[in-house]
């Protein structure tokens, strides 16, 4: 008789639990709810410089994206895996209000109800941004046709912070490290609540 032989049944099991509990750590970290995607357009790719990043976050961000293009991403994910989709779009659409919440509704559909959806609306304090209020208007209107969806402020917010009118960038659109450093902030508290 072997002196390993009364151990070998002791090893199995525990190579066995071992896979298990590997196998389990390695689905839920794939599968579970709990993480956010974020969908945006150049203004999510500054705050990214400027840390907008946390584990479990995807973020997909391009400079000039529009809704449409917006949609699209959000068809090439499968949002019902996510907690909450943090859209942050409407800077490249210049559409009138009832144009922009046909988008906002397609953006919902495709979605679905699974995922708390928080959609940024546009800082409209400079004049070359003061035209897009029809797009929040848009925004704020379909929070009541979608139980899912919520707005997030941004536009009021950047009228909280001091000194905020110095943090821009000259085109009157983007913003300065420091604009969005504070937008990276403000973006990671909406993964919060």
């Amino acid at each position: 008789m072997s002196r390993f032989s009364g151990r070998a049944p002791a090893v199995a099991v525990a190579v066995a639990v071992l896979v298990l509990v590997v196998g389990l750590v390695g689905c839920s970290r794939h599968g579970e709810r709990g993480s956010v995607l974020v969908i945006g357009d150049s203004l999510t790719v500054s705050a990214t410089d400027q840390g907008l990043s946390r584990d479990g976050w995807d973020i997909d961000a391009r400079d000039g994206r529009t809704t449409p293009e917006g949609i699209e991403v959000a068809e090439n994910h499968d949002a019902g895996r996510y907690e909450r989709v943090i859209v942050a779009l409407g800077t490249n659409d210049e559409d009138d209000e009832a144009t922009y919440a046909r988008r906002v509704d397609q953006m919902m559909k495709v979605l679905g109800p699974a995922p708390d959806v928080v959609w940024v609306n546009v800082d409209t304090i400079t004049p070359e941004l003061a035209n897009h209020r029809a797009v929040n208007q848009a925004i704020q209107a379909a929070t009541d046709r979608h139980g899912n969806l919520r707005l997030g402020d941004w536009d009021d917010y950047v009228t909280t912070v001091d000194g905020f009118d110095d943090m821009r960038a000259g085109d009157g659109v983007h913003y300065a490290p420091e604009g969005s450093e504070v937008r990276a902030r403000w973006t990671l508290g909406l993964g919060r609540d």
